[in-house]
């Protein structure tokens, strides 16, 4: 009976130290899911970076959870702000292109904290530019006004002939040349009727 008794104590003994030992390595969290995943290139655009945990965190410890998003040159680009939404923390971020690390603290639902670190790249894809409409060149506009307009110039590209004073001359002396004409005329049948 005593042998008995005293295995009994022993096994509920080692049971107990079992039970114990896996307790607190069963109440840690750990890291299952993040967005954007450890090593990836986010190629859409990013407003927030998540986590998600085997467990929900320890409650009333909000405070000692954290993210933290570095571009490359160590700027931390998160608003500050979690947000916990069951086993899910969350915060938003402004990136850019470049190279970015994730450092996290968590408290697991035994009060133990875990920390972590991983990263991601941000690569957007450049935005399509506009084709450029060409502007109407000087030598398209001449050729719209010469089709569109009557011909202005001479045929030597000078002055039509019709402008400036040498035509109103010109055609002023042919006047006075007849007028001379028909003066003269006129006085030559004058003579000849008073013979």
């Amino acid at each position: 009976m005593r042998r008995i008794l005293q295995s009994s104590v022993a096994a509920a003994v080692l049971v107990l130290a079992t039970l114990v030992a896996t307790e607190p390595a069963s109440a840690h969290s750990a890291l299952t899911a993040s967005n954007p995943a450890d090593g990836a290139t986010v190629t859409t655009p990013l407003e927030r970076v998540e986590l998600t945990f085997s467990q929900a965190p320890l409650a009333g410890l909000d405070a000692g959870l954290r993210i933290e998003v570095r571009d490359a040159a160590g700027t931390d680009v998160s608003n500050g702000e979690v947000l916990v939404d069951g086993t899910t923390m969350s915060t938003g971020v402004r990136v850019e292109d470049g190279a970015y690390s994730v450092l996290w603290r968590y408290v697991s639902p035994d009060g133990h904290p875990i920390t972590g670190e991983l990263g991601f790249t941000v690569a957007q894809p450049a935005a399509s530019t506009p084709t450029a409409v060409p502007s109407p060149s000087s030598s398209s506009l001449d050729v719209t006004r010469s089709a569109t307009a009557p011909p202005v110039s001479g045929a030597d590209g000078g002055s039509p002939w019709y402008a400036g004073p040498a035509p109103w001359i010109g055609g002023g002396a042919l006047l006075l040349a007849v007028a001379l004409v028909l003066v003269a005329t006129t006085r030559g049948r004058r003579t000849a009727d008073e013979e």
